[in-house]
């Protein structure tokens, strides 16, 4: 699950920066359909797809290091199912009866929006207790999120593309150890270095000077999907791999360890990113995009996207949507002996 592994103050690093991750995953959806008609908002976008899901899944990585040994790792395994299943079902409905989300495809082996993560999350779990069983995991991770690009089908479909393409930062995060990115992150002069790639890299995107595609960030395509039937199409992927690990580094250097109210929050994403697509239909449906074309109006989505996560975070929203979130399979399983008897 997302929030698996919280509670030591060695992870305090990991659950602020978790917590920054949901904030800028809110922001990337709630500006993604802003990109083909607004710079600044593509700037933003870009910017923040070059890192924030290779972060994003690096961390979950990072509190999976207990699942291969965990006595209750088919729990685990069921709790996210579960949490697909419940979710994908929702969110589908909900589309088809009042979103009329166009592209949209209704079927369980197509996730929902951002619901491939829960589907490659489970992927990932799985492959885990494959690879830790071989020699050189992460350099075989690498090539198969190459190598997948060149599969002749749509990558969409069962997540396929981004469940490989991801998953050598999930293993990354699982074999992370010791503390040098905490380490490097209390220096002041790479907090300064962190921050001048980060202002390069959306000023890059703001001028058009770096290449503006959004499909290669998303991991979602194949090298046919994106037009590129070439042999060497696998190069660009690696370079994709070269600058995401670059920019995450940036971003990471800028995280902090301090507790507070951010490590709080950062124990309830799981929360934030179940729940937050409706929240963002929602203020779709009440007009907020129509701010988009006012001198303010890039400010006023990003507050609203930011008040929407903290919204979300709260201790509350997660006393009363609990049950759903966090599906208990021992409950279904006694439910389903109980209809039987």
């Amino acid at each position: 699950m997302l929030n698996q592994g919280k509670g030591s103050a060695y992870d305090t690093y990991f659950l602020n920066t978790r917590f920054v991750l949901i904030v800028l995953v809110v922001i990337g959806n709630l500006l993604m359909p802003l990109l083909p008609r607004d710079a600044e908002a593509q700037a933003i976008v870009l910017t923040i797809f070059t890192f924030h899901m290779p972060v994003f899944v690096f961390v979950t990585g990072h509190f999976s290091k207990s699942f291969p040994k965990d006595p209750h790792a088919m729990r685990i395994l069921m709790t996210i199912v579960l949490q697909y299943v419940i979710f994908q079902s929702l969110y589908s409905a909900l589309d088809f009866l009042f979103f009329h989300t166009g592209g949209t495809i209704y079927s369980f082996w197509a996730p929902y929006w951002m619901l491939w993560f829960l589907f490659s999350h489970l992927c990932w779990k799985l492959l885990l207790l494959l690879f830790i069983k071989i020699k050189q995991p992460l350099a075989a991770a690498v090539l198969i999120g190459i190598a997948v690009g060149y599969l002749p089908f749509d990558g969409l479909w069962l997540s396929v593309s981004r469940t490989f393409v991801f998953f050598p930062f999930f293993l990354a995060g699982y074999y992370y150890r010791g503390e040098w990115l905490q380490k490097a992150a209390r220096q002041p002069l790479a907090k300064l270095a962190g921050s001048l790639v980060l202002l390069l890299v959306i000023a890059g995107f703001y001028s058009g000077r770096l290449p503006a595609g959004i499909d290669w960030l998303l991991g979602s395509r194949t090298y046919g999907e994106l037009h590129l039937m070439h042999w060497y199409a696998g190069l660009y992927r690696m370079g994709y791999y070269a600058a995401a690990v670059l920019v995450s580094a940036a971003f990471l250097l800028l995280q902090t360890e301090r507790k507070g109210r951010l490590t709080e929050w950062g124990e309830r994403t799981v929360y934030v990113f179940l729940l937050h697509g409706a929240g963002l239909k929602l203020l779709a449906a009440a007009g907020l995009y129509s701010m988009a074309g006012f001198p303010a109006g890039i400010p006023v989505l990003l507050g609203s996207a930011i008040v929407l996560t903290v919204l979300l975070s709260h201790a509350r929203v997660a006393a009363l949507t609990h049950p759903l979130i966090h599906p208990d399979p021992v409950l279904l399983s006694k439910a389903r002996h109980f209809r039987r008897a």
